[in-house]
Parts: C-alpha cells; structure tokens; sequence
C-alpha cells in the first residue's frame, strides 16, 4: 500500500464516518471520536482487502474511494444502529 492509498483511507474514512454518524437519527448512540475511528478502520480494512484482490495500489481510482467509503459509512451506520446506549427504566 503506498502512502497515497493511506491517505485516501483515513480522509475518505473521517469524513465517510462523519457523514456515517449524522445519517443514524439517534446521534447519542455513538461518541464522534469513535464514529471517526472505525470509519477509518473500514476504509483501511477495505483497501487492504481491494490491494489483496488485486487492484493496484499506486492508482487506486474512484473504484477504491468508493469502496472505501462504502465500507467506512456502512460499518458506522451498522455499529451505531445496533449499540444503543439507553438502559430499559428500573
């Protein structure tokens, strides 16, 4: 993976998991800085796997962005549908 194919991932993952925390209505079931975290997560993780099928890494192109970003927004939605912070009343 080369030093542009890094940055691509941790920009397009901040902002993918920005976008991703603002499309769940329930904001306060996710910290931002996590929110951020795994969007970056993903975007790596979904690079690696692109370099790993084959897609050349020095010209990873608009195919690579969009996956990256497919992966990073998805997982950020998915993990903030389905870690809800409130407790049942007592």
């Amino acid at each position: 993976m080369t030093a542009g194919a890094l940055v691509s991932a941790i920009v397009v993952g901040l902002v993918a998991g920005a976008l991703g925390r603002l499309a769940v209505p329930a904001r306060e079931a996710m910290p931002r800085r996590l929110a951020l975290l795994l969007g970056v997560t993903a975007a790596l993780l979904a690079t690696v796997l692109a370099v790993l099928g084959g897609v050349d890494a020095r010209s990873i192109g608009l195919p690579g962005v969009i996956s990256q970003a497919g992966c990073a927004g998805l997982t950020v939605i998915l993990v903030a549908t389905f870690s809800d912070r409130r407790h049942p009343s007592r």
